[in-house]
């Protein structure tokens, strides 16, 4: 026995309230219509269907998945459980665990319904590969910043030895000024004579 083609069932007013399920379909829940003038509950015509007798599944085929019986993983040992007749699907796991089960399953050639294994360990490698190449950016980038802040900090160096040097030149030509001036104020010294002067300061 298949299972049997079911509308949505889907809760009155659900198309314009977004706590009710617009763009989001975890709100997504059916309630029973209960207004006096509900067109659900009337099942007039154009409105979404009301949960009704006859919807149901056969007991024997309502808990098959794709025909098969369902087993829940949640690491890879549980992958040894699927035996013929039996379908795998990934329970809510972490991502290195998600890897390893998809690895072992395509490896055994598991079938697991919400899982294509070999997609998704491409995927992976992919955003691995982005991963790295942006890493190999980042550190160039870094590496790039250091050469340049160490050629700042030699240059700013060198500016300010030159400085000092200069600095030192201009001191010395200051204290040579100084020793040539002194020998000069000695020399004119000597050189003047004694002049007499008068109590008022008049000359001779």
């Amino acid at each position: 026995m298949e299972k049997k083609r079911k509308p949505k069932f889907k809760r009155t007013d659900f198309s314009k309230y977004s706590k009710l399920g617009v763009r989001r379909k975890r709100k997504q829940v059916y309630r029973k219509p209960k207004g006096i003038d509900n067109k659900i509950k009337l099942k007039m015509k154009g409105h979404v269907r009301r949960v009704m007798i006859g919807f149901k599944n056969n007991k024997k085929t309502s808990e098959l998945v794709l025909g098969l019986e369902p087993v829940q993983i949640f690491n890879v040992a549980d992958l040894n459980k699927l035996v013929d007749g039996k379908i795998g699907i990934v329970a809510k796991v972490g991502m290195k665990k998600k890897i390893e089960i998809a690895e072992k399953a395509l490896k055994d050639g598991k079938r697991l319904f919400n899982l294509n294994s070999k997609k998704f360990l491409e995927k992976i490698k992919e955003t691995e590969k982005i991963k790295e190449e942006k890493k190999s950016k980042r550190e160039k980038k870094i590496k790039e910043k250091e050469i340049t802040a160490k050629k700042e900090k030699e240059k700013e160096a060198e500016e300010e030895k030159k400085e000092e040097d200069l600095s030192k030149k201009v001191d010395e030509k200051k204290e040579s000024k100084s020793d040539e001036e002194k020998i000069v104020e000695k020399k004119s010294k000597n050189n003047k004579k004694d002049v007499q002067t008068n109590n008022y300061g008049r000359g001779k």
